[in-house]
């Protein structure tokens, strides 16, 4: 019998040069997923993730792309080979999404990592992967032409209550906060520049573990970057936002999206509030879930699944790494 299943998505940050390749070599529905990528943002896309060079996939307007775009190909890849389907389930205007897989490997719960939250409403169904891509792309030109800029970096050893009484010690006006809450243990910080330079400075004689600058084109989950909602929210009015076919668990308060008209408001707040994984992971583990699978670039989320729950996690990323999640969740091995 299987278990209860949360698939969560990874996000900016797990980019790296040669990401998706080995899925778009062996699978037809990842290949079309990343063409379609190529023809929708009318760059090659694939040929970035595949080749690079770093400093181009870094960047947030190619990185948020990218990083959805191989997280769908994967997920693609997985139902190509378990479900048997003609086309794609993230494919034309009425996306099937994981209700599509098969009944013992469909999740309970979807949900995504900061960035990783666009690509776990493509696989409830509620944006088709083009829509999804115009619109982080337009998120990324936004973000990077009119938002906020300064740092982000990640905190291991503290938790978010010990890194906001840092905080309010050495930078009270607000231009550093906690952006992420990943875990017990494990915060992501952001602001301007220099605040943050001064934060990192703090939280290491406060006894930080470990502190590492983040691979950013401006701070996200910062105040000052709501700036670009209303422009956002204005874009947003031009796409299609349908049911979930499974829940999908919002980055900004850890519960389930209520309806599909939520959503655009969701992710306008989500510019500028925190990521509540911390308390979304707890609230698929207390739901129920049991196997957390990150499907994508890395490790790192299901990293993050390990600190908080006693839950077994799984990744996928490519074709050996599928026929192992397949073979363990229908009890081959």
């Amino acid at each position: 019998m299987t278990q209860p299943l949360a698939f969560v998505f990874p996000g900016q940050g797990s980019q790296k040069v040669g990401m998706g390749r080995a899925v778009y070599e062996s699978s037809p529905n990842a290949r079309r997923t990343f063409e379609e990528a190529n023809d929708v943002l009318g760059y090659p896309l694939s040929e970035v993730c595949f080749a690079g060079p770093a400093e181009r996939l870094d960047d947030t307007a190619t990185a948020q792309p990218a990083i959805l775009t191989t997280s769908v190909a994967v997920l693609e890849a997985l139902a190509e080979r378990t479900a048997a389907l003609g086309r794609r389930i993230t494919e034309g205007l009425d996306p099937r999404g994981v209700a599509a897989l098969p009944a013992d490997l469909r999740p309970s719960f979807v949900a995504g990592h900061s960035l990783g939250e666009f690509t776990a409403l493509v696989a409830a169904g509620v944006l088709t992967f083009a829509d999804a891509l115009r619109l982080v792309a337009e998120r990324g030109r936004l973000a990077a032409t009119k938002g906020a800029r300064g740092a982000m970096a990640a905190i291991v050893g503290l938790s978010a209550t010990e890194v906001e009484e840092v905080i309010r010690e050495v930078a009270p006006d607000g231009r550093t906060v906690v952006a992420n809450d990943n875990g017990p243990a494990q915060v992501t910080i952001a602001g301007d520049a220099d605040s943050v330079e001064g934060v990192m400075e703090a939280l290491r004689r406060r006894g930080a573990k470990r502190i590492v600058p983040l691979r950013i084109s401006g701070p996200f989950h910062f105040p000052p970057m709501g700036r670009i909602g209303g422009e956002l929210r204005q874009f947003m009015d031009g796409l299609r936002f349908r049911e979930p076919v499974v829940p999908v668990v919002a980055n900004i308060n850890g519960l389930p999206h209520a309806s599909a008209e939520t959503i655009p408001d969701a992710l306008v707040r989500h510019l500028a509030q925190r990521v509540e994984w911390l308390r979304s992971v707890k609230f698929m583990r207390e739901g129920g879930a049991s196997t957390f699978v990150e499907i994508g670039a890395g490790q790192v989320v299901s990293g993050l699944v390990k600190r908080i729950v006693d839950a077994r996690t799984l990744a996928v990323s490519d074709p050996p790494s599928i026929a192992d999640l397949v073979a363990k969740l229908r009890g081959a091995s």
